[in-house]
């Protein structure tokens, strides 16, 4: 099924929840219905522009933690990202998200008696990569934020949850993840806390980052990194001790992408001597990438560099196909930073790591190595690819 060509401009989180609102309207709001994604009206609907209210991202803000770990519903659209590359004790990898995506219906909600009334949807995506069995699963749910069926909060403490998927902040800087889901052969989980031991990256301009040359076409964006892991993940063979390291990344804005972009490869590494960078290219139709967006570098000692698209070069080394989806994602990197001295290779620690929900996407842990300065280094990440899928597969970008 094709896609109109507004539907496909908008931002993927952006998408999603829409979609999210509509599924639950049309079933009469139920929030455990599938949403309706085949309907012609609903993707009418879908083209509709977001209320004009809303807020937009025009100039750098201050930030108050932990309260702005918490939502911002003057702005349309949010998203809590939690990625984590583990080990279990014998050293074998494995990886886990575990996403929270918040979108705004109304930026001036009427006020309504009922406790199942809200402005705001939610939406949760839920996975775990499995390196020795070398397999990955997803799973998403999704829900108003009425009744306390999901919401987010950042005073006293940050929580963002969707019924039992949560996370939330335990103590100052310490934080608990919990999710769980069963497959046809057993139960699939995670309870993990992630300890802060670092400043947050704040990307951009102060933790403003453009999205397109339009002005307001812009989010606020930071990262946690560098936040050390432990827990368990129950397999379906059983419950896994593991320790490790996550990546938290927190965005909130009103903006869309260009409309000539049409998807984008976003990595966030973190290498054991303690260097941490995210970096990113908005891929268009026209050709080049977009030269607007604007990644980060965190040295050992806590400096932060911008990440120009000027100052990294990346090339694929593979493709994989999705045996489900048909889709052909890049699988494998060279990313050479001529301005930091710094070369890295990326690998899948699983080929098969397409997040198969309402929204098809690629999310991956990695394993890096590579030389800076001529020395060795290595390391792990995560890899996000969106915008692979075309028309022709019927999956909304």
């Amino acid at each position: 099924m094709a896609w109109p060509p507004a539907l496909l401009r908008a931002h993927p989180a952006q998408l999603l929840l829409t979609i999210l609102a509509l599924g639950l309207l049309l079933s009469g709001c139920q929030p455990q219905q599938e949403p309706a994604l085949a309907r012609a009206d609903v993707l009418e609907m879908l083209s509709v522009q977001p209320d004009p209210n809303f807020a937009r991202a025009y100039e750098p803000r201050p930030f108050r933690f932990p309260q702005d770990h918490g939502p911002h519903p003057a702005f349309r659209t949010e998203w809590w990202y939690f990625t984590g590359n583990l080990l279990d004790e014998q050293g074998q990898p494995y990886g886990f998200q575990l996403t929270f995506f918040r979108t705004g219906l109304q930026a001036k909600p009427e006020e309504r008696a009922s406790s199942w009334a809200s402005s705001q949807l939610y939406m949760a995506h839920f996975a775990i990569t499995d390196g020795p069995g070398d397999q990955h699963v997803s799973f998403d749910r999704f829900s108003r934020g009425g009744n306390e069926l999901a919401g987010a909060t950042g005073e006293p403490r940050f929580a963002v949850w969707l019924e039992d998927w949560s996370a939330q902040e335990t103590e100052p800087g310490l934080f608990r993840l919990r999710a769980r889901a069963a497959t046809q052969e057993g139960p699939v989980a995670l309870d993990l806390t992630l300890r802060e031991r670092r400043p947050p990256l704040l990307h951009g301009r102060q933790g403003l980052s453009q999205k397109g040359p339009e002005p307001g076409n812009a989010s606020y964006y930071y990262s946690l990194v560098g936040l050390e892991t432990q827990g368990t993940l129950t397999l379906p063979r059983g419950v896994v001790p593991v320790t490790g390291v996550s990546w938290m990344d927190h965005e909130f804005g009103t903006s869309a992408l260009s409309s000539d972009a049409v998807g984008w490869d976003w990595f966030g590494l973190q290498l054991e001597d303690g260097t941490a960078l995210m970096f990113a290219q908005i891929r268009t139709a026209s050709g080049p990438p977009q030269t607007i967006f604007q990644g980060t570098l965190a040295w050992p000692d806590g400096r932060q560099e911008p990440i120009r698209a000027q100052d990294f070069q990346l090339e694929p080394l593979g493709r994989w196909t999705s045996p489900v989806t048909g889709i052909t994602y890049p699988s494998g990197w060279r990313v050479r930073f001529p301005k930091f001295d710094l070369e890295l290779t990326l690998e899948p620690i699983v080929r098969d790591q397409e997040m198969r929900v309402a929204f098809v996407y690629y999310e991956g842990a990695v394993q890096v190595q590579g030389e800076r300065a001529g020395q060795p280094v290595q390391g792990w990440g995560y890899v996000e690819l969106t915008g692979y899928g075309g028309q022709g597969n019927g999956v909304a970008r």
